[in-house]
């Protein structure tokens, strides 16, 4: 195997990949959610009845000689990409350099391309990219945002709740681009479903100044009739976006969508993996927000590229649960105006307004890894 040579290589040591559960007894796993499911009565009420290990996370700790040089990493799908990344991907890792992130991220992607094209493969790729970013930072000794080009300070952000009975943060509500919430009933739900649909947002409008708009999640389990009979049922509760209505490689139906329901927003791409998948949804014009997550899509510098295209194509970037991602906040603090951070009421710690941290790489603790 090839090793990091010359006097100032750092090469890895240690690759260790342990899985933890994401969203258990959260409210996105035990309240009623429309998803891609929803047509299946057995899986219609909850999504913890099918989502099984694919919505653990994956963590990656990156270990060097140099016990202040390490980086950590984030993806999901639990112990199907635990073990992609044990049994082939980190034996490829040990001896290189640590901080040739862009050959190394290039190099494992390409290795894992006979596994499945897609998800699996960019969300192991993106828990490697993310930690080895990490290290190369902490090595370089700066915040993982000064090595991207970015600037501290705080972030705009927009909070997504479970519904109308959550208390959305006093403190953060008034500085908020939107509050989202999830849609519980789809198409499979029957020719009610707008107008429940609608009975649920207008709770939360009760509930949210009238100049903060609201937004509306999903889970790519509508379709284009659905989307657009709610976006005008809803016309009076300040409706700013709808959500990943539609499968993300539905470029036609996007577009259409978007047409339709003029000036409400259309907002997609978490479940968009690689870039061209993220680039396919840009250069269509087939959204107006862009929600790549960076745990998901295959590493940082494919998160970037997005974020730059998006900017320059006048959309939105919101990476997907970017609060809860220290390396999404890094990004955008590099990305410029025009985006949003994600803050999602009641998962994680207590949430102020967002901003990358200041210390060296992007500010995980081993022991907050479970390392």
């Amino acid at each position: 195997m090839p090793t990091a040579t010359g006097p100032t290589a750092i090469p890895v040591r240690s690759v260790t990949v342990r899985t933890a559960p994401f969203s258990a007894n959260t409210w996105l796993d035990s309240q009623r959610i429309s998803t891609p499911l929803a047509p299946f009565p057995r899986f219609s009420e909850r999504r913890s009845s099918w989502r099984g290990p694919g919505s653990d996370v994956v963590w990656v700790h990156i270990g060097t000689e140099d016990p202040a040089v390490f980086g950590i990493g984030q993806a999901r799908g639990g112990a199907v990409i635990a073990a992609l990344l044990t049994e082939h991907l980190r034996d490829l890792l040990v001896g290189q350099d640590v901080r040739e992130v862009a050959r190394l991220t290039a190099e494992l992607g390409r290795v894992a391309q006979p596994y499945a094209a897609g998800g699996a493969v960019a969300m192991a790729t993106s828990a490697v990219d993310l930690a080895l970013w990490d290290a190369a930072a902490r090595a370089a000794g700066v915040p993982l945002y000064r090595m991207l080009g970015g600037s501290p300070g705080p972030l705009p952000y927009y909070l997504t709740a479970a519904d109308a009975s959550v208390d959305l943060p006093a403190d953060l509500l008034p500085g908020a681009a939107y509050v989202k919430v999830p849609m519980p009933y789809g198409p499979a739900d029957g020719p009610t479903n707008v107008a429940r649909n609608v009975e649920v947002l207008a709770a939360v409008r009760e509930r949210v100044p009238a100049e903060v708009p609201l937004a509306v999640d999903c889970f790519m389990s509508w379709d284009v009739p659905t989307a657009v009979a709610f976006a005008r049922a809803a016309a009076d509760l300040g409706l700013g976006w709808i959500e990943e209505p539609l499968a993300p490689d539905d470029l036609d139906g996007h577009q259409e969508l978007r047409r339709a329901i003029t000036p409400v927003r259309v907002a997609s791409g978490e479940h968009a993996f690689g870039l061209r998948a993220g680039l396919d949804l840009l250069n269509t014009r087939s959204v107006d927000v862009l929600q790549t997550d960076v745990t998901w899509c295959g590493g940082l510098r494919i998160a970037q590229t997005l974020a730059t295209v998006a900017g320059a194509h006048g959309v939105t970037f919101a990476p997907h649960a970017s609060a809860l991602q220290p390396w999404a906040l890094h990004l955008l603090a590099a990305t410029g105006p025009g985006c949003l951070a994600e803050i999602m009421v009641g998962l994680g710690p207590p949430a102020g307004v967002p901003a990358p941290s200041e210390g060296p790489g992007v500010g995980i603790d081993p022991g907050d890894a479970g390392f």
